[in-house]
């Protein structure tokens, strides 16, 4: 009855609850765009809740897009984000499984980071994307628990989970990514098979230079051959 209370009577005004779901679905469709979105409102919504000065939102914006800073800053944001529990008496994660969320966080980065510049196999690109939003999820169900406890306010009108722009990422972009996906993963054998012919190409050219090369030594010691008999 006393958490009803306090739900009810919160001063702290934040972002509305979304399901996880919807919200991993932005992030999905726009590749991670959104990520830096949703840090910018949830520090927003750390720092009034704590009032702490300290947390700027505009700055945690980049965070998402710079993995190299994420090892210092995400054990930052979950020491924010426990000072905003604490002042809500909402219980939070074992810390045990705050590290596990930065390492597995970080590590996809890492992975996205990695296959700009190598390339790998579509199964895993889909895997790790996949992995990435489910690990989100878990964060923001997490935020949820703070906004139930305090009033929300939204910046645009949302119908049925979304606002307008919001719908528009979704229903277009959505299904953009999946064909993607879907291309890159039913072209990858045709892409093996044209390196592989292109490998193949550059063994007969080179066989075709070392016979040529034969060939010309062999017209050399014929001719030398016919110079020796003249004289």
């Amino acid at each position: 009855m006393a958490n009803t209370q306090h739900e009810a009577s919160a001063p702290y005004v934040t972002a509305p609850v979304r399901f996880s779901l919807l919200e991993g679905l932005l992030v999905f469709c726009t590749a991670g765009l959104y990520l830096p979105v949703w840090f910018f409102l949830a520090t927003r919504d750390m720092r009034r809740i704590s009032d702490d000065d300290e947390i700027t939102p505009f700055l945690w914006s980049l965070v998402p897009l710079v993995f190299i800073v994420q090892p210092i800053a995400l054990k930052r944001f979950f020491v924010y984000l426990r000072r905003a529990e604490k002042r809500l008496n909402v219980r939070g994660w074992p810390a045990f499984f705050d590290y596990l969320w930065m390492i597995l966080f970080f590590s996809c980065g890492l992975f996205f980071a990695i296959v700009s510049v190598v390339e790998v196999e579509t199964v895993y690109r889909v895997m790790v994307s996949v992995g990435s939003v489910i690990i989100f999820m878990f964060l923001h169900a997490r935020l949820n628990t703070l906004r139930k406890r305090c009033k929300t306010e939204s910046v645009a009108v949302r119908r049925w989970g979304y606002n307008s722009l919001e719908w528009i990422m979704v229903l277009v972009f959505t299904p953009i990514i999946l064909l993607l996906f879907l291309y890159t993963y039913i072209n990858s054998d045709l892409h093996k098979n044209l390196r592989a012919k292109k490998l193949i190409q550059q063994e007969q050219a080179l066989q075709e230079r070392l016979e040529a090369h034969q060939e010309q030594l062999e017209a050399q010691q014929e001719e030398a051959e016919e110079s020796r008999e003249d004289n």
